[in-house]
């Protein structure tokens, strides 16, 4: 009884493999399928649009409810099957390239994933060109000069290198748009010293094309006088 459990429960899990290939668009991606049966061809986490390509080298069934494919290679009277080639596209925008190679094997799924990596890049590229509202940068300003840490930002923790910068950052909270920063300024001098918005943007320590908004709590500091800066920046 063991025995025959044993591989009935092994036979099951055979039945469900899958063969898993990450998308890219600049190469055709080949794979085996089975000769006789149908294989299921999904995109995880997205779903099949279109399918193109020669309709009399397969047999093609759709689940629209899953967003997936199933396809049966059709062979001339005759002859073995031959190589399968079309393009899928998806809802998400992807498209790829697919030479499947009919073998005498038993069907398994093809599952078709995003690159990690190239979906992180992807989205930092989404995040960078996303619209930013007024009343998100002017929320954040508010969180800094009242020290609050608003929904979705996290306070980083300040290195003791930032104690050798010019401008002395006390702060810094990051969201996943937008990074937040409060540094202090004083001057040292026996002078007035009057502050200007554009040449603060430069001297600070980063991109100054990333920086959104800047304010200053005051623009004339007398001798031996501070004040805060607020710096709301990209986060990428």
């Amino acid at each position: 009884m063991v025995s025959r459990f044993l591989i009935s429960l092994l036979a099951g899990s055979a039945a469900h493999a899958a063969i898993v290939r990450s998308l890219d668009e600049m190469k055709v991606i080949e794979v085996p399928i089975s000769q006789q049966g149908l294989t299921r061809i999904k995109v995880q986490d997205d779903r099949i649009l279109h399918v193109f390509g020669n309709a009399g080298e397969y047999a093609l069934e759709t689940d629209e409810n899953q967003g997936q494919i199933f396809i049966r290679p059709t062979p001339l009277e005759g002859t073995s099957s031959k190589p399968i080639s079309f393009t899928l596209t998806t809802e998400l925008g992807h498209t790829q390239d697919l030479r499947l190679l009919p073998k005498d094997r038993a069907p398994e799924a093809l599952v078709l994933k995003m690159d990690t990596t190239l979906q992180q890049e992807i989205e930092q590229e989404r995040r960078a060109s996303a619209p930013l509202f007024r009343e998100e940068v002017e929320s954040l300003i508010f969180a800094l000069q009242e020290e609050r840490i608003p929904l979705g930002y996290k306070e980083m923790p300040i290195s003791l290198t930032t104690l050798n910068e010019s401008y002395q950052r006390i702060r810094e909270l990051q969201g996943q748009t937008l990074r937040g920063f409060t540094y202090h300024i004083q001057n040292k001098t026996q002078t007035p010293q009057v502050l200007s918005e554009s040449d603060l943007a430069k001297a600070l320590p980063f991109n100054p094309n990333k920086i959104i908004a800047l304010l200053l709590s005051k623009k004339t500091l007398t001798p031996g006088e501070g004040t805060e800066i607020y710096v709301v920046a990209r986060a990428n």
